[in-house]
């Protein structure tokens, strides 16, 4: 495969998959490099590029100096138009990757993993920042992951992994969110005991809230958003963007408006198993769903005739549309 970008710098957090880009690229024919330090990049490039085709070099950034020495490297990658990618994930996806393997967190020193997982977060803000693309791989297999990275080296333009997030303010904000939508003033189904068991996800609940008036003013604005915002995120390379809708729970109002988003936004996506790349790549998580269901239940004891939700012990999966996660 002839590659139109002859080096590729990767830098990013532990657990994020650099090792996994790094044996993807070379599939698609480059020289791998890991572990290199920002400083000897540019001599290593200068070494091997008559005898290397294309390069693909993961950085070793667990010191600081080598940290500081980032903003030298980002600068001659920039002056040669070569991309320099972070890749990154949400921090309980790291925790489960890290969890399962036996190597220590460079930031070891920290109380647990997961506030090591926040340090080296923090300690690499500074090398994001200078970075030309970014790449969440939270919910990327390693298919999907070659090709992002395909796209990245042919010049394809990257679709935007738009996130639609809904939550309960009782439970915590998202604090990833790009964009927040409160939508605590819209009727709440729990003042209806024939909804109250009921989610967003439920066609009878969506039929009474979208009855009013204002929930369709509501959500007709948010979608009018999404639309005009989206190519603009792409324009500027930022392919990520987190949409949070938050109710009371993150049961009723909010999952409702999430689930129909992500209805009227398959317009924008690519059917699976089509190999073009869709323009927008919509992802649904249902944050707070079964907090707000476990606690109706410790309320108001379980539905009559129905399992408990802790014995159905329901995974509330991140997915990607035309098929939105459910309960």
């Amino acid at each position: 495969m002839s590659v139109a970008t002859p080096v590729l710098v990767i830098a990013g957090l532990t657990g994020s998959g650099k090792t996994l880009a790094i044996q993807q690229l070379e599939q698609l024919g480059y020289t791998g490099l890991e572990g290199i330090p920002p400083a000897q990049v540019l001599p290593l490039v200068e070494a091997m590029q008559t005898h290397h085709a294309a390069l693909a070099i993961s950085l070793n950034l667990h010191a600081q100096e080598y940290r500081d020495q980032v903003p030298i490297l980002a600068g001659w990658a920039q002056s040669q138009g070569i991309p320099f990618l972070f890749l990154e994930a949400r921090s309980p996806v790291l925790l489960n990757r890290l969890s399962a393997h036996r190597r220590p967190h460079p930031h070891g020193e920290a109380a647990g993993l997961l506030e090591a997982i926040e340090q080296e977060r923090l300690a690499l803000a500074p090398v994001r920042e200078r970075c030309t693309h970014w790449l969440d791989t939270s919910d990327l297999n390693a298919q999907q992951l070659r090709q992002q990275l395909q796209a990245l080296v042919q010049g394809i333009p990257q679709p935007l992994n738009l996130r639609l997030v809904s939550f309960g303010f009782k439970y915590g904000i998202p604090p990833d969110a790009n964009l927040l939508f409160d939508v605590r003033f819209l009727p709440n189904p729990f003042f209806q005991p024939h909804l109250r068991r009921l989610t967003g996800q439920d066609p009878l609940l969506q039929e009474f809230l979208f009855a009013d008036p204002i929930t369709q003013s509501t959500y007709q604005h948010i979608l009018s958003l999404i639309k005009a915002f989206w190519p603009h995120y792409r324009a500027e390379r930022r392919p990520h963007l987190t949409l949070a809708i938050g109710c009371t729970g993150g049961q009723h109002r909010s999952v409702a408006l999430v689930e129909r988003l992500a209805q009227d936004l398959q317009p924008w996506t690519v059917p699976a198993g089509n190999n073009l790349l869709p323009d927008l790549n919509v992802q649904v998580q249902h944050r707070h769903l079964l907090d707000s269901q476990r606690e109706l239940e410790a309320r108001f004891g379980p539905a009559p005739g129905e399992v408990s939700v802790a014995q159905q012990q329901v995974r509330i999966p991140l997915a990607s549309v035309p098929a939105p996660s459910h309960g």
